[in-house]
C-alpha cells in the first residue's frame, strides 16, 4: 500500500490562508515473517513433545536411563572392590617383606 498524504489548509472570514497541515498516513507494518517461523517451529516442536508423550517414549527413555544407571554403579562397584583388594594385597606383600627382611636383619 502506498502512503496517504492530506492537506488541510484553515482560512479567516476575509479567505485568507492562515494555517497549512500535511498530513500523512503511512500503512501499518504486519506481524512480520520472522514471527511467522517462530510460532510455526513452536507449533511443531509442541506437536513433536505431544506426540512422544502419547507414544510413551518419555517413560521408555526413562527406564533406559534407569538401568543404565544401575549397570553403571554395578561396573564402580566391582571396580572399588578391585581396587581395594588390589591395595590389601600390596599391603600385605609389604608388610611380610618387612618382616622377612628385619628377621634376616637380627639374625
Amino acid at each position: 500500500m502506498a502512503e496517504i498524504r492530506e492537506t488541510h489548509v484553515e482560512r479567516d472570514e476575509d479567505g485568507r490562508v492562515t494555517d497549512t497541515r500535511v498530513v500523512v498516513e503511512r500503512p501499518k507494518k504486519s506481524g512480520g515473517f520472522g514471527w511467522g517461523m517462530f510460532f510455526g517451529a513452536l507449533l511443531v516442536a509442541a506437536a513433536v513433545i505431544g506426540f512422544g508423550y502419547s507414544e510413551g517414549s518419555f517413560q521408555q527413555a526413562g527406564v533406559e536411563a534407569d538401568q543404565v544407571a544401575a549397570q553403571v554403579e554395578q561396573t564402580t562397584e566391582g571396580a572399588v572392590d578391585a581396587t581395594s583388594d588390589t591395595v590389601n594385597n600390596a599391603t600385605e606383600t609389604t608388610e611380610q617383606a618387612m618382616n622377612e627382611t628385619s628377621d634376616t636383619a637380627t639374625n
